[in-house]
């Protein structure tokens, strides 16, 4: 049989005022088993500290326009605070590989998250797919390694063998389940995945949002509006497997409880985001496609280009709303 070239995989690791946890970040990603990758790091007009620790470890002096190259490592700088989508289309630009990885740069990853978030993209050709993950502290302590924050695979109990000290906290799952996440299931702007450093995505699907231009509405949040678009355009997966470590501390967005991810926990400025994401998602979506709806049409022809628009005129589910009532409940109490 003819042997075929394995796919690169870029991880866009954005980076604003991280610095303490970028390392640890970046030694996750070097010691994937899966090694056919590149990383690029996003400095997003961070903070002095976090520019030390980005220029003593990850560049070398001989830089390049915007570039600083050091091994498989570069870094790009921007001038302006860009937030998280913004930086991560500005990774995407120059991004060789044929998969993509959104990574936050206060998380860190388990080591087969490369080869098995591929192993799923194989069987199922979904534009992307999200695995669940574990929790841990500002101290890289462990919590939970089953987070209630993984929407779609739930602990719902069961019988368990007593295990010994070492192996209570053991990460490497050899079995795993992947669910491929039908739209009527799943419909436009509702949730069934994990954050932002949960997902390898398609970049011939991710191309699409290099033509996105209100970044700032996203400037946290992006990956509400990328999954939900490449959900929209080509479906997506879900991975029981926790393949990542998820931080929670005070700093981050859904830092809520530092144990679990309880919804019922959140800061009253996380809500307020997710209201603001969840009213203002189908306008933009809907406007990004008019303002680039001759390209759309002639990346998936004018009649699925006009199902994409119904999709997310007409979508909704009662969770979704069910949801939004919650965050108003929370937001006046």
């Amino acid at each position: 049989m003819r042997e075929f070239k394995k796919p690169l995989v870029s991880l866009i690791v954005t980076c604003h005022n991280l610095g303490q946890y970028l390392p640890e970040c970046i030694k996750s990603i070097e010691n994937q088993t899966y090694k056919n990758f590149e990383i690029i790091i996003v400095d997003d007009f961070s903070d002095e500290k976090t520019k030390e620790i980005i220029e003593k470890n990850f560049k070398n002096k001989n830089s390049v326009l915007k570039f600083f190259n050091s091994n498989d490592i570069r870094v790009i700088e921007t001038q302006e605070n860009e937030g998280q989508m913004g930086s991560f289309l500005l990774g995407l630009k120059v991004a060789r590989g044929e998969f993509v990885c959104m990574i936050d740069a206060d998380d860190v990853l388990l080591e087969d998250y490369l080869s098995v978030l591929l192993q799923a993209h194989m069987s199922t050709s979904v534009a992307f797919v999200s695995a669940a993950q574990i929790e841990i502290d500002e101290n890289s302590t462990i919590h939970c390694l089953n987070s209630l924050a993984s929407p779609t695979f739930k602990n719902t109990g069961g019988v368990y063998k007593k295990l010994s000290a070492d192996k209570i906290f053991n990460t490497d799952f050899d079995d795993f389940e992947v669910k491929k996440i039908p739209n009527k299931k799943c419909p436009f702007g509702t949730w069934c995945w994990n954050p932002s450093t949960s997902a390898m995505m398609r970049k011939s699907a991710l191309d699409f949002l290099l033509l996105f231009k209100n970044v700032q509405n996203y400037k946290t949040g992006a990956d509400k509006f990328i999954f939900s678009f490449l959900h929209l355009i080509g479906s997506s997966a879900v991975v029981s497997r926790p393949l990542f470590a998820y931080r929670r501390h005070r700093n981050n967005c859904f830092g809520t409880n530092p144990i679990i991810g309880d919804f019922r926990y959140l800061k009253p400025e996380s809500v307020k985001k997710l209201i603001k994401w969840n009213k203002n998602l189908h306008a933009d979506m809907l406007d990004f496609i008019f303002k680039n709806y001759s390209y759309f049409c002639a990346r998936l022809n004018p009649m699925n280009t006009k199902k994409l628009i119904f999709k997310i005129i007409f979508s909704f589910n009662l969770q979704t709303i069910k949801k939004a009532l919650k965050a108003l409940v929370f937001k006046l109490s």
